[in-house]
């Protein structure tokens, strides 16, 4: 009897941790997407070459090119290393089918050199709740296709704290540069790499590598992973089911602003459980 009793007691303890744990996370809860609706979608914008959709409660994130990529891929004309110098050619000819001459901005000017193509990736920004103070950015993930690169953006904003939808700022077609070296300042993660196997962030303006590890999430590529970025105060963290991938203690943090996802024109993503929560406590 005394067992029994015991064993009873453990169990509503155990049950009280757990309902007030679990209370506590959702006072903390900002905003919970599980893309059960469409009307989900409605929070976030697209910048660049890319399409968002809701299949079996996921979301989906694939650039627009992403379809003939697949099948260059598929067939051995490009390897799925995501390497520009393959695919550039057969790309450039597919936006010049759909675009016809109009390219022009989705080529880097820089000063005194010939204009580099730098088409056909994108951005998925949330335009609904951006972060300030401390937080977390919770998502599932799955890779949908075996070649990189997919990415993580957050904290953005303009060089002087300015909205980074604000008219003022120059308009963004997905490139690179306009979101590392332009008049914007934020971190971004990238992974899903099994070719480098890192896991990498940068932190702009000026793209610098502030830290690195291991790619979790594309050692199984089949595997559906729980990442975590986490900002409290100067220390930014990223962690897969629980580990840490890596971390930065940044001397000069970058307010809150805006986030989203980034993905290259060989990758393709499904989403779901994206979790914004404060982490004020």
């Amino acid at each position: 009897m005394k067992i029994k009793m015991r064993t009873i007691k453990l169990t509503a303890f155990a049950l009280f941790v757990i309902f007030s744990y679990g209370c506590s996370s959702r006072k903390k809860e900002i905003k919970h997407y599980d893309f059960e609706d469409l009307a989900q979608l409605s929070d976030w914008s697209i910048e660049g070459n890319g399409r968002a959709y809701i299949s079996c409660g996921k979301l989906i994130l694939e650039p627009e090119f992403y379809p003939e990529m697949k099948t260059l891929m598929d067939e051995g004309s490009i390897s799925p290393k995501n390497d520009q110098s393959e695919y550039s050619s057969y790309l450039i000819n597919a936006m010049k089918e759909k675009y016809k001459n109009e390219l022009d901005w989705f080529y880097y000017h820089e000063k005194g050199k010939e204009p580099v193509f730098r088409g056909g990736h994108f951005n998925f920004w949330n335009r609904k709740f951006p972060t300030q103070g401390d937080f977390s950015i919770e998502f599932e993930f799955r890779s949908l296709s075996k070649a990189p690169l997919q990415m993580v953006m957050f904290c953005a904003s303009g060089s002087n704290g300015e909205d980074i939808f604000d008219p003022a700022m120059p308009e963004r077609y997905g490139l690179a540069h306009e979101i590392m070296y332009g008049p914007m300042a934020q971190y971004r993660i990238s992974y899903f790499h099994p070719f480098r196997k890192t896991a990498n962030m940068r932190r702009a303006p000026g793209r610098e590598m502030v830290a690195q590890g291991r790619d979790l999430v594309s050692e199984n590529p089949n595997d559906t992973y729980v990442c975590r970025v986490e900002r409290k105060g100067s220390l930014v963290r990223y962690l897969v089911d629980g580990k840490e991938v890596l971390s930065f203690n940044d001397e000069d943090p970058i307010p809150g602003g805006y986030w989203g996802f980034r993905l290259m024109v060989c990758a393709k993503g499904e989403y779901d459980n994206i979790r914004i929560s404060r982490l004020d406590d």
